[in-house]
């Protein structure tokens, strides 16, 4: 079996780490090489992943660790998934990169609810209050803050590029992702359903996809928007864990054990894909995954215009028809959308955390039948020419316009564990008064 190397991230996860590198080397029989992120200094403000990837990078030369193609198998957890994409997307290709097996415990792929809920709140509710000057890592933070740029781009990389990074031959990648919050007073502070006290399901899930329209002067379709999934196979399993008690064998469950074990063991047949788009190793995820308390899907808008330009100050409407709606319109709102976020580095980036069994729900139940719901956008500056000269189209209360999904089509777009990326591109109007051509 290849050599295997753990990657964790802060100082007080040292005893779990080295407890479970112990239980990997009973049971497989080889000694894990331990790399601390702490100790490349994760914690200061001024750090960022790129420094964190460049940092991996010499690690691995001064440690001799293999170079070459499939040679490595590397466990992770939490913000650690993030560096390892950034530092194998940054000095590899996927037929260089020397990762066999990939296995990320409660990852942090496309954020955490907690990044942006203040340091105190972590510190307290989390690390404790061990060191003075206690920080968290500014720039580390921003990178893990919900519809944060870093996530969307780092994704664009390793799973909507023309590469693909996963599957037989390539990366063989497992998410073991939890399905419970924190018990006592840290479970008081930063639990939301469908996640494990910091991260959601839905956000550690490294399957995606990726959705990219644009609207004309009128808010219509230009064209028929462009639905993707990520490239290439890779496992999800739900185990009965917490954030913390993911990493410790010695307060896990037995599954999740066996499971931890088993990714370190998975072969390219694992992973071949059927017709169907199943897999053997998600099959067996599935047969041992836990029920989660709630099916949620992390969607992701980045709102720009046709000239580049990001929109930061925009409203996003769903409804189901022009003429008011307010009792479906009220629901959704209310139950369907769990929570927003805007991404505090880039507001035109924001997180819609939405609950699927809702949406199902208000889409069979409602009266009269819900057959579309439409997505759109109010964005400012309004276009009022001559007094707004520049801006963007409203619709009208008789109008529809922006998105228009069939209720027969929604689960393509609204899917439980996993993220939506979701690109929109409004017109940007110029009345005539901007820019006039006068004779000489």
């Amino acid at each position: 079996m290849e050599p295997i190397v753990i990657i964790h991230g802060w100082s007080d996860e040292a005893k779990s780490f080295r407890a479970l590198a112990e239980f990997i080397e009973e049971n497989l029989g080889l000694a894990p090489t331990l790399i601390n992120l702490a100790q490349w200094r994760s914690m200061h403000d001024d750090v960022t992943y790129a420094d964190l990837a460049n940092a991996m990078q010499l690690a691995w030369t001064t440690l001799g660790l293999p170079q070459s193609p499939r040679s490595v198998n590397i466990v992770v957890h939490s913000t650690g998934a993030l560096v390892v994409r950034d530092w194998m997307t940054s000095f590899h290709t996927a037929d260089t990169v020397p990762i066999k097996r990939f296995l990320m415990l409660a990852p942090a792929n496309f954020g955490s609810p907690l990044a942006h809920k203040g340091h105190m709140l972590i510190g307290r509710a989390l690390k404790g209050w061990k060191e003075p000057g206690f920080q968290t890592g500014e720039k580390i933070l921003d990178g893990l803050e919900l519809g944060s740029s870093y996530t969307w781009q780092l994704a664009d990389r390793d799973l909507f590029g023309e590469q693909t990074w996963y599957g037989p031959q390539r990366i063989l990648a497992t998410v073991l992702a939890g399905n419970h919050g924190y018990r006592g007073f840290q479970g008081a502070l930063v639990n939301e359903p469908g996640s494990d006290g910091t991260v959601f399901i839905s956000t550690a899930n490294l399957n995606a996809a990726k959705l990219t329209l644009q609207l004309d002067d009128k808010h219509q379709m230009q064209g028929a928007p462009t639905l993707v999934v990520s490239k290439g196979a890779i496992g999800l399993g739900i185990v009965d864990e917490d954030h913390g008690s993911i990493i410790q064998p010695g307060a896990n469950r037995p599954k999740t054990r066996e499971l931890i074990l088993q990714a370190l063991k998975v072969t390219d047949a694992d992973y071949q894909v059927a017709n169907s788009g199943a897999f053997p190793w998600q099959a067996t995820l599935d047969s041992q995954s836990e029920p989660a308390d709630g099916e949620f899907q992390n969607t992701v808008i980045h709102l720009n215009d046709n000239l580049g330009q990001d929109i930061t100050e925009y409203f996003t409407e769903f409804y189901r028809q022009s003429s008011t709606d307010d009792e479906f319109e009220y629901e959704l709102y209310k139950k369907a959308i769990e929570s927003v976020h805007p991404y505090s580095g880039n507001t035109a980036y924001r997180a819609f955390y939405i609950n699927i069994g809702e949406l199902e729900y208000l889409k069979t139940r409602s009266r009269p039948p819900t057959r579309q719901i439409y997505i759109s956008m109010l964005a400012d500056p309004v276009f009022l020419p001559p007094k707004q000269p520049v801006g963007y189209y409203r619709l009208k209360s008789n109008e529809t316009g922006g998105l228009c999904i069939p209720a027969n089509d929604l689960h393509e777009y609204f899917q439980p564990h996993r993220t939506l990326l979701v690109g929109l591109t409004l017109t940007r109007l110029i009345h005539e008064s901007v820019f006039r051509l006068n004779p000489l």
